[in-house]
C-alpha cells in the first residue's frame, strides 16, 4: 500500500492569510532591500499589507453606508476619502498621490499638529503678501 500524498498547502493559506505570501517575498527579494531575508518577514510583512487594506476598506464601507442615500457599491472616492479622512491611514499614505475628482480631506490636517499647521499659514500668507507687494511695486515703475 502506497502512502498518500500531502495535499499542497500555500504559505499564504498555511498562515491563515488572504493575500499572497509569494508574491510579497518575491517584491521583497527583487527589491534587494537585504542581502538575507528571513522566511517568516514576507509573511508577516503580507499580515501587514493585508491588516492596512482591511481597515482601509472598513472605513471606506462606513463613509459609503453614512451617506444619504447610502452607496451600494465602494467607489474610488471611498476609499480615498477613508485614507485621508482616518488620521493613521492619513500618515501612512500622506506621500502617496491619489487622483480623483472629488475633494477630499488634506491629510496635512492629520499629520501635523495644531502649532506645525499654524506656522504653515502664517508663511503661506507672508509668502502671498511679499508676492502682493511685489506686484504691486512692479506697476507702480
Amino acid at each position: 500500500m502506497r502512502p498518500q500524498k500531502k495535499e499542497i498547502q500555500s504559505k499564504a493559506s498555511r498562515a491563515g492569510l488572504t493575500f499572497a505570501v509569494s508574491r510579497v517575498e518575491k517584491k521583497l527579494r527583487q527589491s534587494r532591500l537585504a542581502k538575507k531575508i528571513g522566511t517568516s518577514s514576507y509573511i508577516y510583512l503580507t499580515g501587514v499589507v493585508e491588516a492596512v487594506v482591511q481597515e482601509l476598506l472598513v472605513k471606506a464601507d462606513e463613509h459609503a453606508g453614512s451617506l444619504d442615500p447610502p452607496a451600494k457599491r465602494l467607489t474610488n472616492q471611498h476609499v480615498v476619502f477613508a485614507a485621508r479622512a482616518h488620521p493613521d491611514l492619513a500618515r501612512l499614505f500622506s506621500g502617496f498621490c491619489f487622483t480623483s475628482e472629488t475633494s477630499v480631506p488634506k491629510a496635512v490636517d492629520h499629520i501635523l499638529d495644531k502649532e506645525q499647521q499654524d506656522d504653515r499659514k502664517a508663511k503661506k500668507q507672508e509668502r502671498e503678501a511679499s508676492k502682493a507687494k511685489e506686484s504691486n511695486d512692479g506697476m507702480e515703475d
